[in-house]
């Protein structure tokens, strides 16, 4: 079960209240059978947001369930109020604390994404509006008939968000473990490259290691299913966004991103504040790929010799940011 934990406060969501709600029990599954799992230290995160109005006339208590998703991911969603495992109606419903059951139908490959919320507080004579915002990555497998000797092929590809398969600064680097066992790393029978090659047909789970910037994150395709003379185009589409430089000093090199309001709350002239980064992006002039957000962006000035805050950088999925 993990915490909720608000990191970012974006312009279309209100200001959250901090309340006992959990997220638990992510399931993302592709048809084919394989299941994606993504490590906690990944961009990837739930925001809930639950807000309490009186009824008017003759309504009794309810809640309705509003549900954005960043960028490319699900198509449709059902939810479902619990008591005890138990499914409750959505309106007419008694005081007292619920589980919220999510279940979309990815909009990518075949499959489901869901989680459950814990902790919906319903009161009497009130409406209860929970409003949930996610943010995942998307998976796209294609498989094509390939001439390979009876060995399966596979070929890893990062895209910032959908439209942009730029393979710079950004990297997924395979590698295959016996299904279940993920301390016994299986080579690869051709390696052509850091990330694509050759391998035996079998079932295996697949790692893929993200490293953008020194950050590294990692997703998980348990089950996956290699069959032979297939080739295998595996996308991680981060429905992310794009940050760069483009104001007119060239001496600025280097990008640090915080938390919006980090610059309020700093005492004195700017300077790093390490333990607090987010990211640190080297060559600031170039495009890097970044989850979406409100961000203070400490820009590094002469290796070190000054810093300059911008404050409130916003980031959306889809589209590039630049900080002047």
């Amino acid at each position: 079960m993990k915490k909720l934990i608000i990191l970012f406060l974006f312009q279309s969501i209100l200001v959250v209240q901090l309340i006992a709600q959990t997220v638990s029990s992510v399931n993302y599954k592709l048809d084919n059978g394989i299941v994606v799992k993504i490590e906690d230290r990944s961009w990837t995160h739930t925001w809930v947001q639950q807000r309490q109005d009186p009824v008017t006339g003759t309504e009794t208590a309810s809640v309705t369930v509003n549900i954005r998703i960043m960028g490319d991911l699900t198509q449709s969603s059902v939810f479902k109020l619990t008591s005890g495992g138990k499914d409750v109606r959505m309106k007419d419903v008694a005081p007292g604390t619920y589980d919220l059951k999510i279940t979309s139908k990815l909009s990518g490959k075949p499959g489901s994404f869901g989680l459950d919320i814990k902790g919906i507080e319903v009161k009497s004579k009130m409406k209860t509006t929970v409003n949930v915002t996610i943010y995942n990555y998307q998976i796209n497998i294609e498989e094509t008939p390939v001439a390979n000797k009876g060995l399966a092929s596979y070929e890893s590809l990062i895209y910032r968000y959908k439209g942009n398969g730029e393979q710079t600064l950004n990297k997924g680097i395979p590698s295959f473990y016996a299904k279940g066992a993920h301390d016994k790393k299986i080579a690869a029978d051709e390696a052509l490259s850091d990330i694509k090659g050759k391998i035996k047909p079998a079932t295996y789970d697949l790692l893929i290691t993200l490293d953008i910037a020194g950050y590294i994150q990692k997703i998980w395709l348990e089950n996956f299913a290699m069959k032979p003379d297939i080739n295998y185009k595996i996308t991680t589409n981060l429905n992310a966004g794009e940050i760069t430089y483009a104001g007119v000093n060239r001496d600025v090199k280097q990008l640090h991103l915080y938390p919006g309001g980090t610059a309020d709350k700093q005492q004195g002239a700017a300077k790093r504040d390490a333990p607090k980064e987010f990211i640190t992006y080297d060559r600031a002039l170039l495009k890097w790929a970044c989850p979406p957000g409100t961000y203070d962006v400490l820009l590094d000035i002469g290796n070190g010799k000054k810093y300059e805050w911008v404050k409130g950088a916003i980031v959306r999925s889809g589209a590039r940011t630049d900080v002047k």
